[in-house]
């Protein structure tokens, strides 16, 4: 296989993988077995999908970026979902925060390389944001965690399209 398969293959996980990260951040089902099942299929498709975001751009992104990457594959691989304890504890929260500061690592090399389209790093960079302010405003607190799923998952939406050949507004390469 090669190269521009791949990337489109990992386009492709990207894609889905955000976009159901996207629809889970609404309450479409709440039987704990279809969740877990959901969860592991957006860990996996985002995982694929970070593979591919990452090596089409990684002799820009330098030490930052490799470093994110690294922590980012690594919290993927062992996040699970919010109920999961394959260790005999949860292991999300803490997963997702090692995420979530990975892809601000990662959004930051994107941004000081000038990696185009800039919309990833910044829906990614957003969802730490929306967490953190929609988290402390009492009226919007409930609002804060489906919004920042929903831009972490629009983050890859935008990153992978580019890898399956579809320009993202003008600053598409």
């Amino acid at each position: 296989m090669n190269h521009a398969t791949l990337y489109r293959l990992s386009g492709a996980a990207a894609i889905a993988g955000g976009a159901l990260r996207i629809a889970s951040s609404f309450p479409l089902t709440q039987d704990p077995a279809s969740l877990e099942w959901l969860y592991a299929g957006i860990d996996i498709l985002l995982l694929f999908g970070l593979i591919g975001i990452y090596l089409q751009r990684a002799e820009r992104l330098g030490f930052l970026g490799l470093t994110s990457f690294g922590v980012a594959v690594a919290a993927l691989s062992f996040i699970g979902g919010p109920d999961s304890d394959p260790f005999g504890f949860s292991t999300y929260e803490q997963g997702a925060a090692a995420l979530a500061i990975a892809l601000v690592g990662l959004s930051m090399a994107w941004v000081r390389a000038g990696e185009k389209p800039v919309w990833p790093a910044l829906a990614w960079f957003a969802s730490v944001v929306a967490v953190g302010l929609l988290g402390t405003l009492q009226p919007l607190a409930a609002y804060g965690m489906p919004a920042a799923g929903a831009l972490f998952g629009l983050g890859f939406v935008l990153a992978g399209l580019p890898l399956v050949g579809v320009s993202v507004g003008r600053a598409a390469r």
